[in-house]
């Protein structure tokens, strides 16, 4: 199969060094044991030479290049300066514009245009609200829950909970809530993405709220202009003002494993340390997860089940007694892999917003 990048694109990719620094926070190259493959720098090298006509183009190829985290980190390492998330996010758009589509994304796909999401079939959206539930116009903050936050009511719940004590006009999008399209964009279908961003940003509009605060990373953070603010750093701001505050931990089993957004800003470790008796444990750069993990989780659940049986090694060896996801689309297929069960190799399982609920006042 011929596959003809742009001259940027191909200029970009040609840009990298080899150095392998965007391994050390890559979570892939980790779980798999530092196999080279597993890795960005071989994203990037092998996409070059594709770019070149020095490697043919196969399906198994296809889908190699699409299947990781999405996390990001990768780019926040590149001493040559490179995006390498981006260039890799380019690469799987002018695939896609060439017809080349891989099947693992085809599930993806086929949810998106069917059901309006891409996490699949079975989503219900503010299934937590009243049935006849409108959002109101004019509210003070907009909770736009995002796609997998529906999938867990209680943290749903949490979540609103928490900000109804923050601000005393909330109102939640609801089950009219449309996808942000952050999860098409990083899997390379930008026009897809591109109309999600502005069946959203009019929904907004028609709202008129004065902010908007997602339990969604990519949506904060993959389209700026749109001018949503992450959950956790609205707390954490809400915190500094002293809106709310925080209670103390009880007893001697305080010590917290934390698994963060990979788009934090680091408002939720901060807000955690701040904790009185909470001892925050430090973890690997490489340990994060978000709504961009839903690729591999659906493609590759072998692969995303290692991840997790990874980082659960590292906390057990810690002597965690929580592990905190601060990103509920994770905690959602975390609980998936447990089947709902709260405690795993004796550390209790706990999404991010729960935990804070029972810790704020």
């Amino acid at each position: 199969m011929v596959v003809e990048f742009h001259r940027d694109l191909i200029k970009e990719l040609g840009r990298c060094i080899g150095c392998g620094a965007c391994n050390i926070p890559c979570p892939t190259f980790h779980i798999e044991d530092l196999r080279e493959t597993e890795g960005a720098r071989a994203r990037v090298k092998l996409l070059s030479m594709l770019g070149y006509g020095r490697m043919e183009l196969t399906e198994e190829f296809l889908s190699y290049i699409f299947t990781c985290m999405n996390c990001g980190l990768c780019s926040q390492y590149c001493p040559a300066g490179i995006d390498v998330f981006g260039v890799i996010i380019d690469s799987r758009s002018s695939l896609i514009d060439m017809g080349y589509v891989p099947l693992v994304t085809v599930d993806m796909r086929d949810a998106k245009r069917r059901t309006g999401s891409p996490i699949g079939e079975g989503l219900t959206k503010g299934v937590w609200l009243p049935p006849d539930f409108q959002p109101e116009k004019g509210a003070d903050v907009l909770f736009f829950a995002g796609c997998w936050v529906h999938t867990v009511p209680e943290v749903a719940m949490s979540m609103n909970k928490i900000l109804q004590k923050i601000s005393p006009s909330v109102t939640p999008a609801g089950p009219s809530e449309p996808c942000c399209g952050g999860l098409t964009y990083v899997i390379g279908e930008r026009d897809s993405a591109d109309e999600s961003k502005e069946r959203l940003r009019a929904f907004i509009n028609s709202l008129s709220p004065k902010r908007v605060v997602s339990g969604c990373s990519l949506c904060a953070g993959i389209f700026p202009d749109l001018q949503v603010q992450y959950f956790s750093s609205f707390v954490e701001g809400a915190l500094n003002s002293k809106v709310v505050r925080l209670k103390s931990l009880k007893g001697k089993k305080n010590k917290i494993f934390l698994v963060p957004s990979c788009r934090s800003d680091g408002a939720s470790r901060r807000i955690l340390e701040s904790i009185k008796n909470a001892i925050v444990l430090e973890t690997p750069d490489w340990v994060c997860c978000d709504c961009g993990a839903t690729l591999i989780y659906q493609a590759d659940p072998d692969k995303f089940d290692r991840w997790f049986r990874k980082i659960t090694e590292i906390a057990s060896d810690m002597d965690a007694d929580y592990l905190v996801i601060e990103e509920v689309a994770c905690y959602s297929m975390i609980s998936n892999i447990l089947e709902g069960k709260n405690k795993y190799k004796g550390m209790k399982i706990i999404s991010f917003p729960s935990f804070l609920a029972d810790h704020i006042s």
